[in-house]
């Protein structure tokens, strides 16, 4: 079992990104995974000996989130199915090779990957209105499952998920603005699931001290604090919030973000 004091930070970190996550739709392992590492040396860890149980567990833990999400959507019909079924099987088969490719890397190649997915989540925000106005991205039905796999793969590799890439293709693709969301939580769902078969079941296994608390790399009393935490959180704050506050949540986030870059590689 996690001690006390690491209980509390993954109830808090739990806390922040379940919150964040439902006012400004982000993806919450840019809260989580800077957070925790700073935290780590303070309860007696060292992000490089756990960097796979860390990435493992968060995204598991964040999975009831992006579920529930996506039903909510399918409720309501936002979500474009035709991009689903596309792009599912090839992100799928991403997420395993990932979690396989994350579980023999080092930390300096997660971080690059991680500095690589944070990179383009700010740029995101910054010139989200210029981007919008980019061509029509219309793939090949042959070039569905490669780009699937390279999405799923570096998204995991980056402990992502595939929030990022997602957002990203649906802008590319025009999907409809109502139906965006709705369907990166649909893809990162099948990212993620996939994801857990190959920390499961890592290339290169884990090996703590406490064994029995894990199932592959994944530490399971870590998700659950932090996937209760989080689903709580994001419960409480879903469609709370005006434009204001979401503007302003999403500048913080923006330089958390950029600051703990600088720390990943100041360290």
């Amino acid at each position: 079992m996690p001690t006390i004091e690491m209980i509390l930070v993954l109830i808090l970190v739990g806390a922040a990104t379940g919150s964040l996550t439902a006012l400004i739709n982000i993806a919450p392992t840019f809260i989580a995974i800077p957070a925790l590492y700073f935290f780590l040396p303070i309860v007696g860890f060292s992000f490089d000996e756990v960097m796979v149980p860390l990435v493992a567990s968060c995204v598991a833990a964040f999975i009831p989130v992006h579920l529930y999400a996506w039903i909510q959507s399918m409720k309501q019909g936002q979500v474009d199915s035709q991009q689903l079924i596309n792009f599912a099987p090839g992100m799928a088969m991403g997420g395993v090779i990932g979690a396989q490719l994350l579980s023999l890397s080092s930390a300096v190649l997660f971080k690059i990957c991680f500095t690589l997915m944070a990179v383009m989540f700010v740029f995101k925000i910054v010139f989200n209105k210029k981007l919008e106005k980019t061509p029509t991205l219309t793939p090949a039905k042959a070039a569905n499952l490669p780009i699937g796999l390279v999405v799923g793969s570096l998204s995991v590799m980056s402990g992502n998920s595939g929030t990022v890439l997602a957002n990203g293709m649906n802008s590319l693709l025009k999907i409809d603005q109502s139906k965006r969301d709705g369907t990166t939580h649909g893809l990162v769902v099948f990212v993620s699931i996939a994801a857990l078969v190959g920390f499961i079941f890592p290339a290169k296994p884990t090996i703590m001290m406490d064994g029995m608390a894990f199932a592959g790399a994944i530490h399971l009393p870590s998700v659950l604090f932090l996937a209760l935490s989080h689903f709580l959180f994001y419960w409480l704050c879903r469609q709370r919030g005006n434009d204001l506050d979401k503007r302003v949540l999403s500048l913080s986030v923006t330089l958390y973000v950029c600051c703990s870059l600088i720390r990943f590689w100041s360290a």
